[in-house]
């Protein structure tokens, strides 16, 4: 399941190369996702995002994408960053 939800992350930071389950329909949006992002930009502002990362909560197993996360917002216990 985790390795399913790191390729779903990275389909979608990586602008949709990949389908997911769901079709056309996932693919669609991770492409209009990018698209907004980059309207009006040269490509040189993607320098400037900052990276996000995986965390997963030990306690309840749920899986967060952020930038830095130290608590699970369900239950409160220490997360790990996922390498």
């Amino acid at each position: 399941m985790l390795d399913r939800i790191k390729k779903s992350v990275s389909d979608v930071l990586s602008g949709g190369k990949g389908q997911s389950d769901s079709g056309t329909q996932a693919g669609t949006l991770s492409k209009k996702r990018v698209q907004a992002g980059s309207t009006g930009s040269s490509g040189a502002d993607t320098a400037d995002e900052p990276e996000s990362n995986l965390y997963e909560c030990p306690s309840c197993d749920a899986v967060f994408v952020a930038i830095d996360k130290e608590t699970c917002s369900s239950c409160r216990t220490s997360v790990k960053k996922i390498e």
